[in-house]
């Protein structure tokens, strides 16, 4: 017991001793992560997440610590954080985990749940964070048509890129849109010096989705051979508009698909109910 109370108390030191990563509180992270300072959990965990993501940035993981900060841009930085506070939290859910099964095989005589508990616990954030990706590319997906439909009015109207984009994000309907945040992101970017073929291949590599890279491509072949950009951007959102449509079918006919073994289930119990008590009867018939 001493032991374990020296040991942890010379880990405690070691945490202790290396100042704590300041917050990076600018750009779109920043702001990602002040709209989760909101929740009461996050303040609670944001110091121990920066304490020991101060010791995680001295580990050589320079490829991994890269792949995890495109994956939070592309969730649209997930909560704020870096990579090494991501990692930190990869270990602290693999701790809760690990914790939590150990209470069930010290409890019950189950051994199956707290195993599971263990090997995935180190992968729900990264579930979880995934699962942001793919809801927000599919919001941006959706909303993308409409976007340029709008910005192709606005250029028609006389305005040039710049200026569609900045009164398509002034006049979006809800202020949390992730295709606001990433128009927001690209208007920054050019304001920042970045020409439009890079701001627009930045936005194609943080939403990796058929609907972009087109949008993308077609904007970047019109500024290269000079064709009206009011028109490219009227066509593209028209195709968006049918691809949207066509996704929509494909997705009913799949449900009805999918829907055939919960109807013929449905089915064989109505039979069931229906010819059981005949069947029961017969049989007792015959016995007697």
């Amino acid at each position: 017991m001493l032991g374990l109370a020296s040991a942890l108390a010379f880990l405690s030191f070691e945490i202790c001793r290396v100042p704590m990563m300041p917050a990076d509180d600018r750009g779109a992270r920043g702001h990602a992560r002040s709209l989760a300072r909101e929740s009461q959990a996050f303040r609670l965990l944001e110091p121990l997440l920066r304490t020991l993501a101060s010791h995680v940035a001295r580990l050589p993981v320079q490829r991994q610590r890269t792949a995890i900060d495109k994956a939070l841009v592309a969730a649209g930085e997930f909560h704020g954080l870096g990579p090494d506070e991501f990692i930190v939290l990869s270990f602290m859910s693999f701790c809760a985990c690990a914790g939590a099964g150990n209470y069930f095989m010290a409890t019950s005589s189950a051994t199956l749940l707290p195993m599971a508990l263990i090997a995935i616990g180190p992968f729900l954030p990264w579930l979880h964070l995934d699962s942001c990706k793919k809801e927000r590319h599919k919001s941006v997906q959706r909303g993308l048509p409409a976007a340029i439909d709008l910005a192709a009015l606005c250029m028609g109207a006389g305005l040039d890129f710049p200026g569609a984009i900045r009164h398509v994000v002034a006049n979006m309907p809800r202020a949390a849109s992730p295709v606001r945040d990433e128009l927001s992101r690209i208007l920054q970017e050019l304001s920042l010096g970045r020409t439009r073929t890079q701001a627009l291949r930045s936005f194609a590599e943080r939403v990796n989705t058929d609907a972009v890279r087109e949008f993308v491509a077609a904007v970047v072949q019109s500024e290269s051979k000079g064709t009206p950009l009011s028109e490219v951007l009227a066509i593209q959102a028209e195709v968006l508009r049918n691809r949207r449509s066509v996704m929509a079918e494909e997705a009913a006919a799949r449900a009805g698909v999918m829907l055939m073994l919960p109807m013929l289930m449905v089915v064989v119990s109505v039979i069931l109910l229906v010819m059981g008590p005949l069947f029961v009867g017969m049989a007792q018939g015959e016995m007697l």
